[in-house]
């Protein structure tokens, strides 16, 4: 039953890579890390310090590049991208045509020449190798 959720997991992930969502979404996470909510200023009619140096966009690039979440996420997109290096362009689209274009294993198979039991390796071996990364980047 674990194995089962974790596979979701990862097929979540991977449609989330193939559509674009990935990028998406470390791209809300940068944002939201240079633009935080700021907080309301209370000191209504109080001075503030003449001299004082800001250090924002130093301070932003520290938070951009320490924040664990988008770290995760970009090593996530990353562990996907050399995934795909490593594999050749039939294994590819494969993947890419169930995950991106939500076609069924069946019409894949046929699509390739090939049958549902061949792709379904392809997208087996496509994972194994994705997960022998380091998997807590994936949980």
């Amino acid at each position: 039953m674990e194995d089962e959720s974790l596979a979701d997991k990862y097929d979540k992930m991977l449609e989330k890579f193939f559509t674009g969502g990935l990028d998406l979404e470390i791209k809300m996470r940068e944002e939201e890390l240079r633009h935080p909510q700021l907080a309301i200023d209370e000191n209504i009619g109080g001075s503030r310090a003449q001299n004082k140096r800001s250090y924002s966009v130093e301070n932003t690039m520290v938070k951009i590049e320490s924040d664990e979440t988008l770290n995760k996420l970009k090593e996530q997109r990353r562990a996907i991208v050399e995934t795909i290096k490593t594999f050749d362009r039939e294994h590819n689209e494969v993947v890419s045509q169930h995950y991106r274009q939500r076609i069924s294993w069946d019409m894949i198979a046929t699509l390739h020449f090939t049958d549902r039991r061949t792709v379904i390796r392809w997208r087996d071996e496509f994972k194994d190798y994705l997960l022998s990364w380091n998997r807590s980047i994936f949980d």
